[in-house]
């Protein structure tokens, strides 16, 4: 398998990834993934097992994989297997769950092949030949598991090698004991869903029976209270003359509030007429009077309108008056004076004036200012006076106005309180002999007869107990179908107890049978697969491809892995014990007896020799070739461990290795010299992560 282009949107720190941009692929062969801690490096193969498998792939939920800024988040993976191309479409959102589509390119179009949870899986699972924990086991190593394998228990080991690899010969006789134990277990499953206890089925006999004595009990118990129903019905007045009563009473009611309006409205405006009676007569008089009384005030209000009139004319004649004579005393008192003659010259018309002339027009002047000053004051005070007047003659008008629409108005108000009596007259009738029906005088006795807060507390207590009469009705004729059901029940429970007799005499039979099946094919088949073929055949294998790795990663330092057969122990088992020779030491070591750095870069090299054989790999000189599956390896912080040498080394060794199609190594160790090594590298931006696919 080879990974072509990723997608990432609201997943983890990432909002918008798109690797590589635009419409480029990934490279094979090996790609660094570069970056701080913490910045997402991680996350990327998060998002590539996510969108392959789900969330089972990551350990995580789907809503903690989802951006804290989102609600949805996606993940589109294009890759290659065997010249074939896929697509993998992946969502989330925590509204309408998840959703996942699987493509296949043929073309130049992309054509579904899966749109469902489980359907992807399998479709997924024949593609790659491998179920989820197997691809997990060699496609991820995950930070920190790096020496999985070194540690492991030798029984651990050997189980692991077993599973990993497709070993195909004798699978056949052992497919056909499977098939046979699952054509077995199907028809144990089919006896299983349809067998029930014969002790099981008396059980239900008696609680059915039990049953049946409750339900009959609660039948005469919904029966007799059914008649004490009835009878009380029977004491109740009659439910159409209690339903006309209270009709009757809410119009009247109505009818009440109406006339209480009506006179409200007329009352009020024989207060605004100055009146105490609707009379015909009343009401025409005051109508003459306030005609009268407004003619007397319009002409009052015109007189003054005349005199005010004046006033201002006289005042407009004043102020022009002043204006003009100040105007000329400014100038008369501005006019120079020959020294020689003593004699001023008019500024108006150029005499000559004298300055006895000059002093005199000018006290005449002032004098006449003086008197229009005082005559200004006088007109002033009047035309406030005489505002003073206007403004209560007009609120006098103004009253005789509102009283006048209000004594036209009270014929009409007066109109509706008779109309509105003589329709309460008529309802207090009929409810009258609505009440008499009943056989009652009036309310009260009726609702003291019947204990009633009001009519309408009747008619509740009547609907309830119809109501109520209804039910237990309906609740009677569930009893008896429930009893009649529960009788022909127990008539088929006895006859399957007879059949579930013959039924668990088969399935004994059939068990008996798988268990033989299953250990001819464990203890028989497998035993032998498992002994021969792994110790005899992939051993050799295995150490030859891991031995290049451990060599190149070690700098010739541990030159040989070995796989040794143990013997079986207790319940584990026969097992595969790890063995490393030091080349430095001359000696053979178990991989306990190492250090960190070393047992790291063993492990390392073990991973990948394993890894290396899945898509080659023939177990038997007669077993078929393998079809290529996943060949490519995500490791995530394996150098962490190692010196700046043993890291040269690894990288330049991965740099050139053959035999993956792609190798996404992630690290946040400086790796010098290797600028010409495909790297994505990540950083932040802001509270989100972004990533880039150098060349």
């Amino acid at each position: 398998m080879k990974l072509l282009r990723l997608e990432l949107k609201n997943f983890k720190p990432f909002r918008d990834l798109e690797l590589p941009e635009g419409e480029g692929e990934l490279p094979g062969g090996l790609i660094l993934i570069r970056g701080p801690n913490s910045t997402g490096k991680s996350s990327i193969f998060e998002g590539i097992l996510w969108a392959l498998w789900g969330p089972d792939a990551v350990g995580l939920t789907n809503d903690e994989l989802v951006s804290f800024t989102s609600t949805w988040c996606k993940a589109v993976l294009v890759f290659e297997v065997a010249g074939t191309r896929y697509k993998m479409d992946r969502s989330y959102s925590s509204a309408k769950g998840m959703a996942v589509v699987l493509y296949t390119r043929t073309g130049d179009a992309w054509k579904r092949l899966a749109n469902k949870s489980k359907s992807v899986s399998n479709e997924l699972m024949q593609i790659l030949n491998l179920d989820l924990q197997q691809a997990l086991n060699t496609l991820l190593v995950r930070q920190g598991e790096v020496a999985l394998i070194a540690n492991a228990t030798p029984t651990v080991l050997r189980n692991l090698i077993v599973r990993i690899y497709n070993i195909e010969l004798l699978d056949k006789m052992s497919d056909h004991l499977k098939s046979f134990e699952l054509d077995l277990e199907a028809q144990i499953r089919g006896l299983e869903d349809d067998y029930i206890r014969p002790e099981y089925i008396a059980e239900q006999i008696n609680d059915t029976k039990i049953r049946i004595e409750d339900y009959e009990r609660s039948f005469k118990s919904n029966e007799a209270e059914a008649g004490e129903i009835k009878n009380h019905l029977k004491e109740m007045p009659d439910p159409e003359g209690l339903e006309a009563i209270h009709a009757l009473t809410q119009e009247v009611e109505r009818i009440e509030r109406d006339h209480n309006s009506s006179m409200r409205y007329r009352d009020s405006d024989l207060a605004n007429a100055g009146l105490s009676s609707a009379e015909i007569e009343v009401v025409q008089a005051r109508l003459k009077i306030l005609k009268k009384e407004a003619k007397r005030y319009e002409s009052s209000r015109k007189k003054l309108e005349t005199e005010t009139t004046e006033v201002d004319r006289e005042l407009g004649a004043i102020d022009a008056t002043k204006s003009d004579l100040s105007e000329k005393v400014v100038t008369l008192e501005g006019v120079s004076v020959d020294d020689d003659s003593g004699v001023a010259e008019c500024p108006t018309c150029a005499k000559p004036l004298s300055t006895e002339e000059r002093e005199n027009l000018l006290v005449e002047y002032q004098q006449v200012l003086k008197q229009n000053e005082e005559k200004a004051k006088t007109l002033k005070g009047r035309r406030v006076e005489v505002s003073d007047e206007l403004r209560g003659i007009e609120e006098h008008l103004s009253d005789i106005s509102k009283a006048h629409d209000a004594v036209c108005r009270i014929k009409e108000k007066q109109k509706d309180v008779d109309k509105a009596e003589k329709r309460l007259e008529k309802k207090q009738a009929k409810l009258l002999d609505a009440i008499k029906k009943a056989g009652v005088a009036d309310i009260e006795s009726l609702l003291k007869k019947h204990g009633g807060k009001s009519v309408l507390d009747l008619q509740r207590r009547l609907d309830v107990l119809s109501t109520k009469l209804g039910e237990i009705a309906g609740q009677c004729d569930s009893f008896r179908k429930l009893i009649d059901r529960e009788q022909d029940a127990i008539k088929e429970l006895e006859a399957k107890s007879v059949k579930m007799s013959e039924l668990g005499a088969e399935m004994d039979s059939l068990k008996s049978l798988n268990e033989h099946t299953k250990y001819v094919r464990l203890k028989l088949v497998n035993g032998f697969v498992a002994d021969y073929v792994v110790q005899k055949r992939l051993l050799g294998i295995i150490k030859g491809a891991t031995n290049e790795y451990v060599r190149a990663f070690t700098n010739n330092q541990y030159t040989g892995i070995d796989l040794v057969p143990t013997t079986a122990r207790g319940r584990s088992g026969a097992g595969l014990a790890l063995k490393i020779h030091d080349q430095r030491d001359d000696a053979t070591k178990k991989a306990t007896q190492l250090s960190f750095g070393d047992r790291t870069a063993v492990s390392l090299g073990l991973r990948l020799g394993i890894s290396r054989t899945m898509s080659y790999i023939r177990p038997l000189r007669d077993s078929p070739s393998i079809a290529p599956r996943i060949r490519c390896v995500m490791l995530d912080e394996p150098l962490g461990g190692l010196d700046k040498s043993r890291r040269t080394s690894v990288v330049s060794n991965l740099v050139n290795d053959q035999s993956f199609e792609q190798i996404l190594l992630i690290t946040h160790t400086d790796i010098q010299g290797w600028d010409d090594v495909p790297a994505i590298e990540v950083s932040k931006s802001g509270s989100a992560a972004i990533a880039k696919l150098l060349m």
